[in-house]
């Protein structure tokens, strides 16, 4: 096709510009959304607010023929107080999976409360700002043990072009221990570039592209070893999720059955 590469460059900056303006939207919603008190009903309907916002844009890339998500297992994932924790090889992982889990509270970089197309409705939908140090611990654990899931990137930023994964952070583990909930692994596949470290989000990636999010092994952390040594087993996992088993963590626990997805 030899327009291709001029429809993807147009459909590129185009898809920028949607999610740009429908982020500003929401933002401005949550803004005038301040007179609502603080309470786990109102972070639990702007978290939905923002899965949605993100499955229609996940929705619109496929349309646009740019870049199809396909999510495996998450029919199974059950709701909850758990820990998702994910690799993060670029800058969309975290819609990619808020997109197909209704009800979640990430982990974010400061920077984002300052974000006009996100920051409002970060701080409406509950997150929690990475900077608090054992705060954080302290903060996740307790939305844990209230019966919300956390989303959580253990490398702590985008993994650079030309490595695998970074080592992981062992804050996810403590959350998991303190608020003695599971630890849901999910790994993230891609074939292209689209917003990854190193590479300015002007640039237009390699496209079109798949990505495939998986979920992976359930632990159960009453069941797990030392910190140090999850964590390992965990980074090894996630340098060869085609293992079934987690190095230094034995008592992986089974997969729920099947159960209806609201989403």
């Amino acid at each position: 096709m030899p327009f291709r590469p001029v429809y993807n460059l147009l459909c590129y900056y185009l898809t920028l510009v949607f999610f740009g303006g429908f982020g500003l939207g929401l933002n401005v919603f949550c803004l005038l959304a301040r007179i609502l008190p603080a309470a786990a009903r109102h972070e639990r309907f702007f978290q939905r607010l923002i899965h949605r916002h993100f499955a229609l844009f996940i929705w619109w890339m496929a349309f646009a023929r740019l870049l199809r998500v396909h999510h495996h297992g998450f029919e199974r994932l059950p709701r909850g107080g758990q820990i998702l924790a994910a690799n993060h090889p670029g800058l969309m992982d975290a819609p990619y999976i808020l997109a197909r889990v209704p009800e979640a509270v990430c982990i974010f970089k400061p920077a984002i409360r300052r974000n006009p197309v996100l920051g409002a409705a970060a701080r409406r939908a509950g997150y929690l700002s990475s900077d608090s140090g054992i705060d954080l611990i302290r903060q996740a654990a307790d939305k844990l043990a209230a019966g919300h899931t956390v989303l959580v990137f253990p490398e702590g930023t985008r993994t650079p072009l030309g490595e695998t994964l970074l080592p992981l952070k062992p804050g996810f583990v403590l959350m998991a221990h303190r608020a003695q909930v599971p630890i849901q692994l999910i790994h993230i596949d891609w074939d292209t570039n689209v917003l990854v470290k190193g590479r300015a989000w002007w640039k237009c990636p390699r496209l079109p592209g798949r990505v495939d999010v998986t979920v992976g092994p359930r632990l159960a952390t009453e069941r797990l070893g030392r910190t140090e040594e999850v964590v390992a087993g965990i980074e090894a996992w996630f340098r060869a999720p085609a293992h079934t088993g987690i190095p230094g963590c034995p008592a992986s626990a089974a997969m729920p059955a099947p159960i209806a997805n609201p989403a």
